[in-house]
């Protein structure tokens, strides 16, 4: 299941749907589902002893159901510890099966089972949520809502947060929340979701452990036809995610003793109208310094000497000159279109002229506006767009609160209407292809909250369409790429001070 990308890997995460058949078989060859139900509390013991092994106050909030049932089997175990524990109970419902089992075990064994009241003080070190389970509906009710806000205020006064499989209030399926517990640690119970990594559950999460409780054996030993029928949302093809750490390593775009520049590709980058001219120049700046052979900047003349200056070792090219095209197009060019173009009649323009060029691209920025606008455009092969919520949703006339909900199905939806590779930009990024490959990769840098981090991964993006065989690759390498190295520019110079051009001195 898991996926080689050169020196790297990529882990597959699930939906809902796929961790309910895992868990059919998983049952089955247990045969009794509440051994399982008791190794994931052993599970959670274990990484209360690894993280708080001087803790001695507990308090452990629980629901009806089964994630709630872990939460009780772990006060059980701190209780045999010697360990002060108090369950906070909020089940609005009966419990049944191995969750009732639960309660009843955790009630002989003498632990304190109590009401969950939003006025009361918490009085534990450690807090676990085993609240919710990855099948809850949101958005959560005023009830639900309380707890929450207890938890993550109990987390303010200085208390530790552990989650149990999901943090309360995050969709597994797609990461989405409005409130939500915000954990330091979540253990993952038998594989990572979609909601681990995307969205806001990136976040909530904190720190991400799985425990597989068997699940990995028993998915090595299935056949690849029995682990392609795994319901993995409504694609054919698993969902991977790319943990950015790997590039701590290693690092995307290798270079070669036998190299001379023409084996790393042409990068030619369109923009820079009246007031935009930075744009444009960051971006032929990062696709220099991400490993392009040789780069060109295509803009206006005003903005040709302050490219000089920066980056003399990129070619700039005055688009009023007769010949600059023919200079600045070579064989094989990549084309980044978009990085300050502006909405004016010259971006206009622009746009239609690289258009008729035919030539692998990355559109961002007034380029995907001007893709939006006209409805006849088709995107060369081999293509690549960069779209944030508000442009994706212009571009598929959804509602962007629509695109936040479900970014997996907007990326393929987009990457099909457009035959092109999508990279749909947010705390973790999805990157997606028309025959509905997807992947996951980044995490929340605020750094990059800042004008000019789109144009600074366009550039990047530009290097590595050029650099790799296909464009699925080459998205997924320059986003991880510019997520890890937007996290070492942040510890080094923080997150006010830094610039998104900074990002480059810290590729290598």
């Amino acid at each position: 299941m898991i996926k080689h990308i050169g020196s790297f890997v990529a882990q597959p995460v699930f939906t809902v749907a796929a961790i309910r058949q895992i868990e059919k078989r998983l049952f089955a060859a247990e045969r009794d589902p509440f051994a399982v139900m008791q190794r994931a509390a052993q599970m959670l013991f274990k990484h209360i002893a690894i993280n708080w092994p001087d803790s001695q106050h507990f308090v452990i909030v629980v629901g009806g159901g089964n994630n709630g049932g872990d939460g009780l089997l772990l006060a059980r175990l701190l209780k045999q510890a010697e360990l002060n524990v108090l369950v906070l109970d909020c089940a609005k419902t009966e419990r049944r099966g191995d969750a009732l089992k639960a309660f009843d075990l955790a009630l002989a064994d003498g632990v304190d089972i109590e009401p969950f009241d939003a006025l009361r003080e918490c009085v534990g070190s450690v807090v676990v949520d085993g609240v919710l389970g990855i099948g809850a509906r949101l958005p959560l009710d005023d009830a639900l809502c309380s707890v929450v806000d207890w938890i993550n205020r109990a987390k303010r006064a200085g208390a530790s947060v552990m989650a149990i499989d999901l943090p309360a209030g995050v969709d597994a399926d797609t990461g989405y929340a409005q409130a939500y517990v915000a954990a330091d640690i979540t253990l993952s119970m038998v594989q990572p979701k979609i909601g681990h990594v995307l969205g806001v559950g990136s976040i909530a999460s904190g720190r991400l452990v799985n425990e597989s409780l068997g699940s990995n054996a028993l998915l090595s030993a299935m056949s690849e036809g029995d682990r392609s029928s795994l319901s993995v949302a409504s694609f054919s093809e698993q969902i991977d995610w790319f943990d950015v750490a790997q590039l701590a390593k290693h690092k995307p775009c290798s270079r070669f003793a036998d190299s001379h520049k023409g084996r790393y590709g042409h990068v030619a980058v369109f923009g820079g109208d009246h007031g935009y001219g930075g744009a444009a120049i960051m971006a032929s700046e990062a696709a220099a310094k991400s490993g392009a052979g040789t780069v060109a900047l295509m803009t206006r003349g005003e903005h040709v000497a302050a490219s000089l200056v920066r980056n003399p070792n990129v070619m700039a090219f005055d688009l009023a000159h007769e010949r600059a095209m023919s200079l600045g197009i070579r064989k094989d060019t990549v084309v980044v279109l978009g990085p300050g173009l502006g909405r004016e009649e010259w971006g206009e323009a622009l746009f239609q002229r690289v258009m008729a060029l035919s030539l692998p691209l990355v559109l961002d920025a007034d380029g995907l506006f001007w893709l939006a606008q006209l409805s006849d455009v088709s995107l060369p092969e081999g293509s690549v767009i960069t779209p944030h919520l508000g442009e994706a949703a212009r571009l598929l006339g959804w509602r962007i609160d629509a695109i936040n909900r479900s970014p997996i199905e907007a990326s393929v939806a987009l990457a099909k209407q457009y035959a092109c590779v999508v990279v749909l930009k947010g705390l973790a990024s999805v990157i997606a292809n028309p025959q509905g490959q997807v992947y996951i990769a980044g995490k929340s840098e605020p750094v990059l909250s800042k004008g000019g981090s789109g144009d600074v991964l366009s550039g990047m993006l530009g290097a590595t369409l050029a650099y790799y065989k296909t464009p699925l690759e080459a998205a997924l390498m320059a986003v991880s790429w510019h997520n890890y190295a937007a996290g070492e520019m942040a510890g080094k110079r923080g997150v006010h001070r830094a610039q998104p051009y900074d990002v480059l001195e810290y590729l290598d």
